[in-house]
């Protein structure tokens, strides 16, 4: 009878113990997390950002460089981003001026604006030209695929940065643009080597 009582108990006991832990409850509670990812932009110039017209002679005019100006942009802006170029003179005068007297200049091309290129036709001094793009290479640049593309249209290089390429929407790759200068000297250009620069500006577009 004893042994009856105590068998009865354990059984209990662990029909109790069954209970209490298939009857156990979880705990849950969510974590959140928030987070911005700040916009970045890298800009490089490939294969190198010098290049040597070579000799200009007048109504001969040259295009270089052969392997054109390479702009890489790499950005994670929402938006993409523009392309602007400038040479920081002011007036009718390129970036290029006479070393040995250090105020002669080589004039911007005659015509053709970043908002309207032109052929080269009759056209004199220094100009700028886009003849390919990985994305959106705008109309106004022409239909040429070469740095000395005959279809190429050139425009002046202003003293402020103007956009003269756009590439819209979030991109994941690095985004590439090349471009390429036309140069024609006058009969009264002054003799002498002639150095100078231009600039690209990178913008992202965030909205």
């Amino acid at each position: 009878m004893k042994k009856l009582v105590i068998s009865v108990l354990l059984l209990i006991l662990g029909i109790v113990f069954l209970l209490v832990k298939t009857s156990a409850r979880a705990a849950v509670h969510d974590v959140t997390y928030t987070a911005d990812a700040l916009s970045s932009l890298v800009l490089e110039i490939t294969p190198g950002d010098t290049f040597d017209f070579g000799n200009l002679t007048f109504n001969d005019p040259v295009t270089a460089p052969a392997t054109g100006t390479v702009v890489s942009v790499t950005t994670n802006a929402a938006n993409g981003y523009t392309l602007g170029v400038s040479d920081g003179i002011a007036g009718t005068d390129s970036g290029l001026v006479n070393v040995a007297d250090g105020t002669t200049r080589i004039p911007d091309m005659t015509n053709g604006t970043v908002a309207t290129p032109v052929l080269w036709g009759a056209n004199s001094g220094l100009g700028i030209t886009m003849f390919a793009a990985d994305i959106n290479k705008e109309a106004k640049w022409g239909t040429g695929t070469a740095y000395d593309d005959s279809n190429n249209k050139y425009a002046a290089i202003p003293e402020t940065a103007i956009t003269a390429h756009t590439v819209t929407g979030f991109n994941t790759s690095t985004d590439t643009s090349s471009w390429a200068y036309m140069i024609e000297t006058g009969v009264v250009q002054k003799t002498g080597a002639y150095s100078g620069s231009m600039t690209f500006t990178a913008t992202a577009v965030l909205i």
